[in-house]
């Protein structure tokens, strides 16, 4: 059964239309005005949107990681990417990310000891927030640095998924602004 992102109905009489994503998949329009959209699946939550930001959705693949896979589009503030990897994920090399790879975080302990930590407490569980070197190299290299946040789910929906992982693709908003979407945000 494949899960995704489900928008209650007042969201999508409040989004009106839709526009072909980079990636092909079909994004909605930003919100005119403040609303709430219900992402299921492995992780249950919902999203408070501000006037001008959406939230997109891929299909999980197969195996489940991840078994989410979303996009808050924040508009002028950039954009976080949301995902939720099963216990049986595999975790790779989280101390290198690069090149697509952002870390399998499945729960806290994946978290490189080298990383300097604080904790946040959100309305779905407490937060380990960092921030991570990323690189992407092709004919040239460039490196970022990722606000990225770790949520222990207080009510995990399925208990192979126990977290919920933010973070700021290649740096495109800041620690403050991802920390302040962890508290305003989002919510049970």
């Amino acid at each position: 059964m494949k899960r995704g992102l489900l928008l209650i109905p007042a969201v999508a009489l409040v989004v009106g239309g839709c526009r072909p994503g980079a990636d092909g998949l079909v994004t909605p329009e930003p919100v005119a005005s403040p609303t709430t959209a219900a992402v299921t699946g492995p992780v249950a939550f919902h999203v408070r949107l501000n006037a001008g930001q959406s939230i997109t959705t891929r299909p999980a693949p197969s195996a489940g990681c991840p078994g989410l896979d979303a996009r808050v589009d924040l508009g002028a503030a950039g954009h976080v990417r949301l995902a939720a990897y099963a216990s049986t994920c595999s975790p790779g090399d989280n101390a290198q990310p690069g090149n697509g790879r952002h870390g399998v975080y499945r729960t806290k302990a994946d978290i490189p000891a080298q990383r300097s930590t604080t904790e946040v407490r959100t309305a779905l569980g407490e937060a380990t927030v960092f921030s991570q070197p990323y690189y992407e190299c092709t004919n040239s290299c460039h490196n970022y640095t990722e606000a990225v946040a770790v949520i222990a789910l207080d009510k995990p929906a399925d208990p192979a998924y126990p977290t919920l992982v933010l973070y700021a693709e290649k740096g495109d908003t800041t620690p403050d602004r991802l920390t302040a979407l962890l508290r305003d945000q989002l919510a049970a």
